[in-house]
């Protein structure tokens, strides 16, 4: 057992140590002090705390034995010690963690005193779940001892509404993803889990009543949660201090409610029998008040720990509304006179109303979406007790709504909006010095918000959008310390060096306890680009006891338990894969969460360099890459059917297939430009017709050092340009960047000779055919 703990310990503080040489700044404050987020006040003494066979956990009220339980779980994860759990009422022996209830403690305040004993102490268990997560990341590693320092820290945050949002509706994620997304925002005391539950693509929260809403794939799987794993989730949630946020978005975003139950929730066209697209549900019949109403009850029932119910209100398209046969009877029946003259934002104020009135029927406060008109519409005013998370900042300026009484919840475009299908999870270096009164916008045609303090804006958000569950932890594992820090106080006197070396500390503890395996490979063509172009060797490595499964896969998802194979050495990979590994208990059980890496098979042929970082609003202009740092540099393959099906795969707005040349790589995000380089062989003399398309950017394509074509259009459309070369192999150079959003390059080429256009990437050449 002692060996055990040894060689996990001395493990650890190799991986640490390693990781925080990578941080190339010193800290001003104390090595104790490397906590997320810093705390308001800490008193640092001259001894230490240390984890041993001596060590017992006593809590003081019964309903802190889950808090105690997750605590002797982390100190095992970490050193090996299972460390034992008691009830009791003043306290332990020495060399005891104790947690206590403290009436005299405000809100969300805590307090920690590491000495002879550890006391955690606060007036609420979501606050002692804050103390506790500090805690843990106050151990450190010292001469294979697992040790805290002695301190006193008395913390709380300034700002309530700290909240992280998942959307569940656009792709599918598994149940584990979510509890390990819950375990981050513990870590890093982040109060709330907003998750998206719908949208037009899913409906994920079961309704007996309404069995159509069930999402089934074709292979007979499912793509909603059980009420079970959902209450699950609520209770994980719960003994970490974390209440689970639940949305369905109404009226708008919510076609799977229309569309299947068109009798209920939309309008049925006589003609074909077929539900009207309406884009909204049918907000001018009471049917839909009482569905949405029961929706709005059995969330409630589920999600009891929420204070909050968010029923959308965003994007909301009114015109086909107005056609539907009971539209001027509703209106009429609630003296609706400015929907009945045509202006339907009345109709929509009176639904927010509404389903407002039926959160609060049920004890809970409502969360909307910035969307409904100023303060209202017609003769209906937005109940002032409604709070609005402000994303857009153009449907609703944040100091207007701050102005008329409203409490906000600043989720802005640029720092905490990550969006899968938009290349776009802005870096921790913008999201440091964001202040919760700040709005930007990707869009340079919208200009940058900011407004004065006030107590209405309550907090802020990172809203997940359109993502696949396997990019969640790696983006959010870098962004939610940031927003923690943010949130926890009104200033940045520390400075990011400061963070970054925090930071180092907390991620190294995060990976031993929640991600203790690692998957290593040998022979890639580029490490962070996960690609060879033979085969390539892999290892699993973990510095805890148990045993490594694993399975290899060309889909992502989690195998279930019959799938698994014993890992026993080296894996040889010779085609495209993803390789999914878990550590397992000698019971069976799961320690901590499955690591999966996708490594791709190329035949190389191109040399490319990623080059930034770009200006906050985007390049107007071709940049001069001359100018630009090179963010990293490697070979890529030519676009594969089975390539672009994979991209396709991972993106809501899905690229055009034809032409599409490689400008994605792993783990960049956010606008970049890139360099393409390599030979090609053009089969004939005369003239070449070239097309370039692009989304949200600009290219130009060089032949032999001679500029061909020059891309001046950021519009979803093709531009042509024609040059004349004789038959044979030329060298070619690509450049091209995206401006804001969407990463997307095409080129074609045709001569005279053919009918139609074929993709650039017939005439390239392999890298080693040139070699």
């Amino acid at each position: 057992m002692i060996e055990h703990i040894q060689t996990r310990l001395f493990a650890t503080a190799l991986s640490m140590a390693v990781l925080f040489l990578t941080v190339q700044c010193s800290s001003p404050l104390p090595p104790a002090v490397e906590i997320i987020p810093a705390p308001h006040h800490y008193e640092a003494g001259e001894g230490t705390f240390e984890i041993s066979d001596k060590t017992g956990i006593v809590f003081l009220h019964d309903s802190l034995r889950p808090l105690a339980d997750l605590l002797a779980a982390q100190i095992y994860h970490l050193s090996g010690w299972t460390v034992p759990v008691s009830t009791g009422r003043g306290g332990g022996a020495a060399n005891t963690i104790v947690l206590a209830y403290n009436s005299e403690l405000q809100g969300e305040e805590y307090h920690l005193e590491v000495s002879g004993n550890v006391h955690i102490k606060a007036a609420s268990y979501g606050a002692l779940a804050m103390g506790a997560a500090t805690f843990v990341q106050l151990f450190t590693i010292s001469d294979s001892k697992l040790i805290l320092p002695e301190v006193v820290i008395r913390d709380r945050p300034v700002y309530g509404y700290r909240s992280v949002m998942l959307d569940l509706a656009r792709f599918w994620h598994p149940v584990e993803t979510i509890k390990e997304t819950i375990d981050l925002l513990w870590f890093y005391k982040i109060k709330y889990l907003h998750l998206h539950l719908s949208d037009n693509r899913r409906f994920t929260f079961p309704m007996d009543e309404f069995p159509r809403l069930k999402t089934i794939k074709e292979d007979g799987s499912r793509e909603y949660y059980t009420i079970e794993e959902l209450k699950h989730l609520v209770e994980y949630a719960r003994q970490r201090g974390i209440a689970i946020i639940p949305e369905i978005d109404l009226p708008g975003h919510s076609a799977q409610l229309w569309s299947k139950y068109p009798e209920v929730f939309g309008s049925i066209d006589p003609k074909t029998g077929q539900p009207r697209p309406l884009h909204v549900v049918n907000m001018a019949k009471e049917e839909t008040y009482e569905a949405c109403g029961k929706i709005i009850d059995q969330l409630a029932e589920v999600f009891y720990t929420s204070p909050y119910i968010h029923f959308g209100g965003d994007e909301v398209y009114l015109e086909a509304l107005k056609n539907t046969p009971g539209y001027l009877a509703y209106c009429r029946e609630n003296n609706l006179q400015a929907a009945l003259a045509g202006n339907a934002d009345e109709l929509f104020c009176h639904f927010i109303n509404r389903m407002h009135n039926r959160v609060k029927a049920t004890g809970k406060q409502s969360l909307v979406w910035e969307g409904f008109p100023g303060t209202g519409a017609g003769s209906v005013s937005i109940s002032k007790d409604i709070t609005v998370i402000v994303w857009n900042a153009t449907y609703n300026h944040p100091g207007d709504l701050v102005g008329n009484g409203y409490n906000v919840v600043n989720s802005t475009w640029i720092p905490w909006y990550m969006v899968g299908a938009m290349n776009l999870a802005p870096a921790v270096e913008k999201a440091y010095p964001w202040k919760v009164t700040q709005w930007n916008h990707w869009d340079d045609q919208v200009e940058d918000i900011e407004i004065e303090p006030s107590p209405h804006i309550i907090g802020g958000q990172v809203c997940y959008w359109e993502q696949n569950y396997f990019k969640v932890i790696p983006v959010l594992r870098e962004r939610v310390p940031v927003l923690s820090e943010r949130l926890w106080k009104n200033d940045t006197a520390s400075g990011f060096d400061d963070y970054l070396w925090r930071f180092a500390h907390t991620n190294a503890l995060y990976e031993q306890l929640f991600r203790p395996i690692s998957i290593q490979a040998g022979n890639l063509l580029h490490e962070e680009d996960q690609v060879f172009d033979a085969s390539v060797d892999l290892s699993i490595n973990t510095n805890a006891a148990g045993e490594i499964m694993y399975t290899i896969s060309n889909d992502w998802g989690l195998p279930s338990i019959e799938k698994w194979m014993t890992y026993d050495g080296t894996i040889s990979l010779e085609k495209s894969a993803i390789i999914t590994a878990q550590l397992f208990d000698d019971t069976g059980q799961k320690i901590g969460y499955p690591g999966q890496r996708y490594y791709r098979k190329i035949q190389p042929a191109y040399t490319y360099k990623v080059l930034g970082p770009a200006p906050s609003r985007g390049w107007n202009e071709m940049p001069d890459f001359t100018a630009l740092k090179v963010i990293r540099r490697g070979v890529s393959g030519k676009m594969t059917s089975a390539r672009l099906e994979k991209i396709n795969q991972e993106l809501f707005a899905k690229v055009k297939s034809e032409g599409h040349i490689e400008t994605r790589f792993p783990g960049l995000y956010n606008p970049y430009a890139v360099e393409l380089s390599g030979n090609i062989t053009l089969p004939s003399d005369g003239e070449y017709e070239w097309k370039i398309r692009t989304w949200d950017g600009l290219a130009e394509l060089y032949i032999d050092d001679s500029l061909v074509a020059k891309g001046e259009n950021f519009k979803d459309e093709p531009e042509s340009y024609n040059s004349t070369h004789p038959e044979g192999e030329y060298s070619f150079l690509i450049k091209y960047y995206y401006k804001h959003i969407q990463n997307q390059l095409s080129i074609l080429y045709k001569t005279p000779a053919m009918e139609d256009f074929e993709p650039f990437e017939d005439l390239v050449l392999p890298l080693d055919a040139n070699q």
